[in-house]
């Protein structure tokens, strides 16, 4: 059965100006989409988000991205593990609210990394989980550094690791845009939508792109992006929507890719 992770961006579903503010009128509806499209079509499916204004402003504080810097960076670990699972568990129980059966997966707990980069993760209950129909839903996550001591760790680099053990078919990003574009469309009205992402084509695009709206500390769209290519390079097909679109994320688990930005071997 077709395997599909679907990531909803922290600027999706939290309010990124406003700390520790989730946008549950935003993530009641799209959790409705995820139920809607799995009731018209049968596939697995793995879930992962983004932190927003949760575990970010604490990362900002500590500077945890840059590792164990002084005594106080051995608490930033905690409160940055402990405010991206507050936001898990609103996602999960928002899932659980609408008839998904989905259990929360804690990467900081599961997973080893050196340099942001993850090197172990014990996939073996997230292969369960699929296996029984039930979502896993993992989450950017504070990440325990053989080298540096601790790291960032994004959804986008848990589904890259993810992908070498449960082989995607396809990963879907649903945030605020419409997909990537040639400049940051929040702050020029101009700027054209890519159509297209290829790893032939990606070094012209990647000087257009630079970081996300709000608090961020794992790179925004080009560590995005950067990724997603990786994973092209492997055969897995992506695609960057707009989750503020009414029905864009059902679509999309539908197999319409006639929205967003796809990014394609």
């Amino acid at each position: 059965m077709e395997l599909i992770a679907l990531k909803l961006g922290g600027s999706l579903i939290t309010k990124k100006r406003r700390p520790f503010t989730a946008n549950n009128q935003v993530i009641k509806r799209v959790v409705k989409e995820i139920h809607e499209a799995r009731k018209k079509k049968k596939f697995k499916l793995l879930i992962g988000h983004g932190g927003g204004s949760f575990p970010h402003v604490s990362a900002l504080k500590y500077k945890t991205h840059k590792g164990i810097i002084n005594k106080k960076s051995y608490r930033g670990i905690c409160e940055v593990q402990d405010a991206a699972a507050r936001l898990n568990k609103i996602i999960v129980k928002s899932l659980l609210d609408v008839g998904e059966n989905a259990v929360s997966v804690q990467p900081s707990c599961a997973s080893l990394s050196s340099r942001g980069r993850i090197k172990e993760f014990y996939t073996g209950p997230i292969e369960f989980l699929l296996y029984c129909d039930i979502l896993p839903v993992v989450y950017g996550d504070v990440g325990l550094d053989m080298k540096q001591g601790c790291c960032i760790l994004s959804t986008e680099e848990i589904f890259s690791f993810l992908n070498k053990k449960l082989k995607f078919d396809k990963i879907i990003s649903a945030g605020i845009v419409d997909g990537v574009f040639t400049e940051d469309p929040l702050k020029n009205k101009n700027a054209k939508l890519i159509f297209q992402i290829t790893p032939d084509n990606f070094h012209l695009i990647r000087k257009m792109l630079g970081g996300s709206s709000g608090i961020d500390v794992t790179g925004g769209m080009l560590h995005k992006i950067e990724r997603f290519v990786e994973l092209a390079e492997k055969g897995i097909r992506s695609q960057v929507i707009s989750g503020l679109v009414k029905n864009n994320v059902k679509k999309a688990l539908l197999g319409d890719e006639s929205i967003g930005t796809l990014v394609v071997p």
